[in-house]
């Protein structure tokens, strides 16, 4: 039996609810079922602060979608991204002191304040720009800003790896060894590689291209996923992916620049932080048989011996290079 005080009556009474459709709030068509109370005895509304909340919060959601409104949740992650507290976002956007407390408890944004909010969630550089101009006029402190701009540069770092792994990543075919673009698998065996030998950046994609080809050989599959192009000096991943590899997911290994001369020397040193765990027996018999082979040859007879394939001899520069070609490897990994 549900009881509330009827202003009506002047004392409390049953209640049932009905219920009515909004169809249309602020210009926007929506279907919305809100409850009303209404009083047994005199047939009058009642109204009750719970009901009235949740049909509030019935609407407001479906606003929110109709018109394309940042939720509480949007902004709450936001801040997280950032590590940013309500007082120093509304110091960035120069909003009053409570505007995003309101706006996180559920209160609909100005339409001025939703655009902008909408902007800087899509854009972080718009972001960046407004806590660079908030920083410059004295709104937020310096110790606000650092921890803010190291914060960006995470996410650039994250968002590089991503596109990195998206353009590496393809439908499995005979391009890619019918193995989609592991990344752990390829920073894992990188890591193993150069901690058994002096690895560079010109040696390492004659490694990696011959461990796969090898164990496509062996078992009709890849170990990385990677698709690789016939270049100048041998196969290397498509696109010059290494580069990428190398910059944004370097926790197994770390990359060391040299100058000599007007040559920029590429080293890569492995952190032994590697994981072989993830490659089954016969993978590693590849990879250590590989290794064995070319670890007291120079780069520049890895890239010799490559030349030597008719992976190599057979496509132009730029083409990838058909896993099929592994059948036919010059080089004699068994022994």
């Amino acid at each position: 039996m549900l009881t509330a005080y009827c202003p009506n009556c002047q004392k409390k009474h049953e209640y049932v609810i009905r219920e009515n459709l909004i169809e249309n709030f602020k210009g926007y068509p929506l279907k919305v079922k809100e409850e009303i109370p209404i009083c047994s005895n005199c047939n009058k509304e009642i109204f009750i602060p719970e009901v009235e909340e949740q049909n509030l919060i019935k609407l407001y959601g479906e606003y929110r979608k109709v018109a394309n409104i940042v939720s509480p949740a949007d902004l709450i992650d936001f801040r997280n991204r950032f590590n940013i507290s309500q007082r120093e976002l509304v110091a960035i956007l120069n909003w009053g002191k409570m505007t995003v407390n309101r706006y996180e408890k559920g209160a609909i944004p100005s339409s001025s304040h939703n655009d902008l909010l909408k902007i800087i969630m899509k854009d972080e550089m718009i972001f960046k720009e407004k806590v660079e101009d908030a920083f410059k006029k004295g709104r937020i402190t310096k110790k606000s800003y650092n921890k803010i701009k190291q914060k960006f540069n995470h996410s650039i770092k994250d968002m590089m790896k991503k596109l990195c792994i998206q353009s590496l990543t393809h439908t499995e075919s005979e391009y890619n060894g019918y193995r989609k673009f592991d990344i752990d698998r390829v920073t894992n065996l990188i890591g193993y590689i150069a901690d058994k030998v002096e690895l560079y950046k010109t040696n390492l994609n004659k490694f990696l291209w011959y461990i796969d080809f090898e164990n496509f050989k062996r078992q009709i599959r890849s170990i990385t996923g990677i698709q690789y192009m016939r270049y100048t000096h041998g196969p290397v991943i498509e696109e010059f992916g290494y580069n990428e590899i190398l910059n944004f997911f370097n926790d197994k290994f770390k990359v060391i620049e040299t100058e000599r001369g007007n040559n920029t020397i590429t080293k890569i040193e492995s952190n032994k932080n590697y994981d072989l765990s993830i490659f089954d027996d016969d993978e590693i018999k590849v990879i250590n048989d590989v290794i064995a082979k070319f670890k007291d040859m120079s780069c520049i007879a890895i890239s010799q011996r490559s030349h030597k394939e008719d992976a190599w001899k057979e496509n132009s520069d730029k083409d990838l290079i058909s896993y099929n070609y592994a059948m036919d490897l010059k080089e004699n990994f068994s022994d």
